[in-house]
């Protein structure tokens, strides 16, 4: 009898670890999470530190969303990711989309079409500058001409803006009398500009920047705007540039706000993205965004509005259009 019960117990222990195994694996689960994945550049880069800000709104907001930021050096990846469903979401500077759409810059040899593409919200503005040192006797864009420059290193942000601006101004690469493409990996570019052996550097991204705050701290160099007749035309032009002013006060020493040409970074989805989702998405970006300016000042710091996002040659998700039609002039 005593073996019986034994026999019986140990049954009822394996069924009972079947049964949990299949409620773990099998049987759906109302505690489990979606991971949503949002494309950003490579780690370090201010697009990666907004993509993780931005998970970390969404991870703290309620519901069943897991937000993970996944880092890219490939622009084009991005965005092809975004489009093919890969990616959830991506951040992707204006510039960028612009190229998507009519096949210039890194794109021109992507045979995709980027119709699937829409505009969630955009997130920050990248003002576009040059560090010069004071020296080198270079007050605005066009004294580049004749001097050594550093364009930045392949491929990056830096470069492939240096490049339109060349284009615009009608220059080549015999223009300077040195064109380098440091990177700003191990602060080779920052380096080089102090010990003299390139007189200017671009400059893509957001301000107050840690290492220009340092670079200017030393006295030797300087921060100037971008502007002229050429950028006039790229502006209107309508490639993805806008007009940036960069506040009195964001450097010591800087008494005067600089204007400049800027890019801004936009968070983008598919169309196929389901409208909750969307809507879950923007409501905690936008409920944490104290938070996100605490990460950097330069988060939703434009206001948005529904006329921002039509204003935009990508197409704003309808989830988004309702979203900033029901919180106007709160946000």
């Amino acid at each position: 009898m005593a073996k019986r019960n034994l026999m019986l117990k140990s049954y009822c222990n394996q069924l009972f670890m079947v049964l949990l195994l299949i409620c773990l694996f099998v049987l759906p689960s109302s505690a489990s999470s979606y991971e949503l994945l949002v494309g950003t550049g490579e780690t370090g880069t201010s697009s990666y530190i907004a993509g993780k800000a931005v998970c970390r709104a969404i991870n703290k907001a309620e519901g069943d969303m897991m937000c993970r930021p996944v880092p890219s050096s490939s622009y084009t990846d991005n965005l092809t990711n975004v489009q093919s469903g890969s990616l959830d979401m991506a951040l992707v500077n204006s510039k960028m989309i612009y190229d998507a759409f009519h096949g210039r810059g890194l794109f021109q040899f992507v045979s995709l079409d980027y119709n699937q593409l829409r505009l969630l919200t955009p997130l920050y503005r990248m003002p576009i500058t040059l560090i010069v040192r004071k020296n080198a006797n270079i007050s605005s864009v066009q004294d580049l001409a004749g001097k050594k420059i550093n364009s930045g290193a392949p491929f990056s942000l830096e470069e492939l803006v240096f490049n339109e601006i060349m284009a615009a101004e009608g220059w080549q690469t015999k223009s300077f009398s040195l064109l380098q493409k440091l990177p700003a990996v191990n602060a080779q570019d920052f380096i080089a500009l102090h010990s003299g052996d390139v007189q200017a550097m671009m400059h893509v991204g957001m301000h107050p920047d840690r290492r220009i705050e340092q670079s200017l701290a030393g006295k030797s160099t300087e921060i100037i705007g971008v502007n002229g007749q050429a950028i006039d035309r790229m502006i209107k032009g309508g490639s993805g540039f806008n007009r940036q002013s960069i506040p009195a006060g964001t450097y010591q020493r800087h008494d005067g706000s600089i204007e400049t040409l800027s890019l801004e970074s936009l968070l983008v989805t598919s169309a196929d993205a389901d409208q909750e989702m969307v809507a879950t998405i923007l409501n905690a970006i936008f409920e944490a965004r104290q938070s996100l300016q605490y990460a950097h000042p330069s988060f939703l710091k434009e206001t948005v509005t529904v006329e921002t996002l039509n204003n935009s040659y990508l197409h704003p998700h309808p989830e988004a259009i309702l979203f900033f039609q029901a919180n106007q002039g709160r946000l």
